[in-house]
């Protein structure tokens, strides 16, 4: 067993290297964007290069579950961000948007490699006592990491490769606090194989609201602003829309991590799923209120996020050893598959139904999710029976 001073120290090391990631994704993610629009590429072809970086997480369900078992998340997540880092470093060598599509994909493959063994960690040096609220800090932390991404953009601009090498410091940076966390790696036994089906049988909340949450938070960080823009706001006040919700998924971690330490969590994620629902309803008729749109998406971006980490605490509760690396991979998996289409199709529903398709869409995925949701409160499953987790190695 891991005393109180080891978890500290893991969660710590965890913590940070993961924010160092958020970071950086945060910040190449629209720094890349932009410069592809500057050189004049099409806007086809920008967006196939962001989803190629999506697309890899996909392609990460088969390795990762026996890269944690050949390794342990702690080497994992070492790998993860040195393979960051060198996909970072080549992009200024290379300034073409076809050679960027493999760097693109080894930067997203990598970067999943890093949460997704940083979300099994954390859940090994949680608590049951306080699972939610070890996993709010950390979601507190990481989203404030994507949200800050931006913040550097327009410090040091897009004229030079400044930002890109902002993030690869970042990068190198976040490996020194891994050193906290040797010795608090927990060996993981049990089979480690991402079983999908099998999850959505035995535990089908915590698939549904993987994929959930990659539809609709994707949904939003894509088109928000250009939802916005379509209902008549000017550029600056669109954008204000994405970082009412970006805000709201900060400050949501703590209260609702709180909460799903005191009731049932399958609960907590239907209250959750009952407000976005409501806020997506109410969005096409206040959004030009910029008091009753930001405390909407405020609103909303707690509850979607707060969604995911309520989700990893059910998985760390019900879930240990190799089943909880299986069912987190899976989760992951259907985050990305989620994140991958929620433009496409967001962006369908707007060209067809006109502005008011997305939060349409999105409303009407959260009506089938809330049922699933009810009839597995009505109905509750027995708990998975998994083998516990075994001591420090």
């Amino acid at each position: 067993m891991l005393t109180s001073a080891q978890r500290r120290r893991g969660l710590i090391a965890c913590i940070a290297a993961t924010v160092t990631v958020t970071l950086t994704m945060g910040l190449t993610l629209p720094f890349l964007g932009i410069w592809l629009e500057n050189q004049g590429v099409p806007i086809w072809l920008n967006g196939l290069s962001a989803a190629v970086q999506m697309m890899a997480v996909l392609f990460l369900v088969p390795f990762a579950p026996r890269m944690i078992k050949r390794f342990g998340v702690l080497p994992v997540i070492v790998m993860g961000i040195i393979g960051m880092a060198i996909s970072l470093a080549l992009i200024p060598v290379f300034p073409n948007v076809w050679i960027w599509f493999p760097l693109r994909f080894l930067l997203g493959f990598c970067a999943e490699m890093v949460f997704t063994a940083g979300d099994i960690w954390l859940n090994q040096l949680a608590e049951d006592k306080n699972r939610g609220k070890t996993l709010a800090v950390a979601g507190v932390f990481q989203h404030a990491g994507f949200a800050f991404g931006p913040v550097v953009i327009g410090l040091v601009g897009t004229e030079s490769w400044l930002a890109i090498y902002i993030g690869i410091a970042a990068m190198t940076l976040g490996l020194l606090p891994l050193m906290l966390g040797r010795g608090t790696n927990i060996a993981i036994e049990g089979e480690h194989r991402a079983r999908i089906f099998h999850f959505f049988r035995v535990a089908p909340v915590l698939m549904v609201a993987g994929l959930m949450f990659g539809l609709i938070d994707e949904s939003v960080l894509a088109l928000l602003i250009v939802y916005g823009e379509r209902k008549g706001l000017d550029e600056l006040a669109a954008a204000f829309l994405l970082t009412s919700f970006l805000f709201g998924s900060v400050l949501g971690q703590f209260p609702l991590g709180w909460l799903a330490d005191r009731i049932d969590r399958t609960k907590l994620i239907a209250g959750c799923v009952a407000v976005t629902l409501l806020m997506l309803l109410a969005l096409p008729f206040i959004v030009l209120d910029p008091v009753l749109s930001t405390i909407a998406l405020g609103l909303m971006g707690a509850t979607v996020g707060s969604t995911y980490m309520v989700a990893l605490a059910m998985m760390g509760e019900q879930f240990k050893g190799g089943e909880l690396v299986g069912i987190t991979t899976s989760f992951m998996f259907l985050w990305a598959f989620g994140a991958f289409v929620a433009p496409a199709l967001s962006g369908g529903a707007m060209a067809i139904a006109g502005p008011d398709g997305m939060p349409v869409l999105a409303a009407g995925l959260s009506v089938l999710f809330l049922i699933l949701l009810v009839r597995e409160i009505r109905n509750p499953r027995p708990k998975p029976d998994s083998p516990a987790a075994p001591s420090s190695n």
